[in-house]
């Protein structure tokens, strides 16, 4: 026969056992768990199920507990911002670097080197006075010479005294330095010596009579280029409205400077050659138009590339139509001439004159 305190005593036995085996399995339950949801999923989990309970939070992870449970839930990496590539960066330093105003520099000189010839060259005079250009010089612009076409560029090397020269130097260096140190030597090249050709080809077709000298079209196609620059990159310039308020109070002196002489100041617009507004004119039309074709544009907005095509259109009509009328007034010219010298021989002919 069995003995009941042994029967008692594996009972105990047993219940011990099986709550050893309780508390082992409720430990194991409290021991951390990971799971991996989106940062979206987790803020909402958190705030619609009642059974979590937030107490702490990373910039990585969220930490909640559920009946003693600790879960981790990884928030979704938000994606880093690419850095540029070198190549990006190699071309953000070649658009905006800085460039030495050589063209600007060298035009000047080589400006100033050939009217102290000329000077120099020329009887003693006053220094005041003009400098007489001599018609036949194989530099200045004459209408009856339009098929030297070196003549539309050369002319800007002469200049009738020295407050000619001394303007135009000063004012080409005041303005053109700071154009050719922001968008390169090529670039400020091209759109003074468009001025350049537009100033002549101007003359020469409202003023076809008119002997033209002085660099005056490349300056004014310099102080065009800067409205050109203040429009594409106004966003990007520092002094913006400083450089574009130098420019209109230049533009308006040297314009009331020129009513004042043609209308109040007879005497002393006699004592000089007459300046070729035309050319200035024609000059500034071509340093807007081609600025806007050639200048760096940091900004790119879209209706720049509208503003581009119309400049394009404007100095392609404007230059054509120049070219074609002086090439039908020089054939023209030229027939009449040759006309005028058998009609004069005819009548010397009929006259008995031989």
């Amino acid at each position: 026969m069995e003995n009941p305190t042994q029967n008692v005593n594996e009972t105990k036995v047993e219940l011990g056992q099986e709550k050893e085996q309780e508390a082992l399995e409720e430990e194991h339950s409290t021991k951390e768990t990971i799971i991996d949801i989106p940062a979206a999923c987790s803020s909402s989990s958190s705030t619609s199920s009642s059974s979590y309970d937030t107490d702490c939070s990373t910039a990585s992870s969220t930490c909640c507990t559920r009946q003693g449970e600790h879960i981790y839930m990884q928030r979704e990496a938000i994606p880093a911002t690419p850095l540029p590539e070198a190549e990006d960066l190699g071309l953000l330093k070649y658009v905006h670097r800085q460039h030495w105003p050589w063209f600007i520099l060298v035009i000047s000189i080589i400006e100033i080197a050939i009217f102290a010839y000329d000077r120099y060259t020329m009887p003693a005079q006053n220094f005041g006075l003009p400098v007489p250009i001599p018609s036949d010089s194989v530099l200045v612009y004459r209408p009856d010479r339009r098929l030297q076409v070196w003549r539309f560029f050369s002319y800007m090397f002469l200049h009738a005294n020295w407050f000619h020269l001394g303007f135009n130097i000063v004012i080409q260096l005041f303005f053109g330095i700071p154009l050719e140190v922001m968008h390169g030597t090529a670039r400020i090249g091209v759109i003074y010596m468009a001025g350049v050709f537009a100033g002549s080809l101007g003359t020469s077709v409202v003023d076809s009579e008119v002997f033209l000298v002085g660099a005056s079209g490349g300056v004014y196609a310099l102080l065009a280029a800067h409205l050109a620059n203040i429009t594409l990159n106004y966003a990007h310039m520092k002094s913006a409205s400083t450089q574009l308020g130098s420019v209109v109070i230049f533009v308006s002196c040297d314009l009331g400077y020129a009513l004042y002489t043609q209308y109040f100041d007879g005497g002393a617009f006699a004592k000089g050659p007459q300046v070729s507004y035309i050319a200035h004119l024609t000059g500034a039309l071509a340093g807007l138009t081609i600025g806007f074709l050639v200048l760096k544009n940091f900004g790119h907005r879209e209706y720049e590339q509208l503003i581009w095509w119309l400049a394009l259109g404007v100095y392609c009509a404007f230059t054509v139509f120049a070219i074609v009328f002086n090439l039908i007034n020089t054939v023209t010219a030229q027939l009449m001439e040759e006309q005028g010298e058998v009609i004069t021989q005819h009548l010397l002919h009929d006259l008995g004159v031989s």
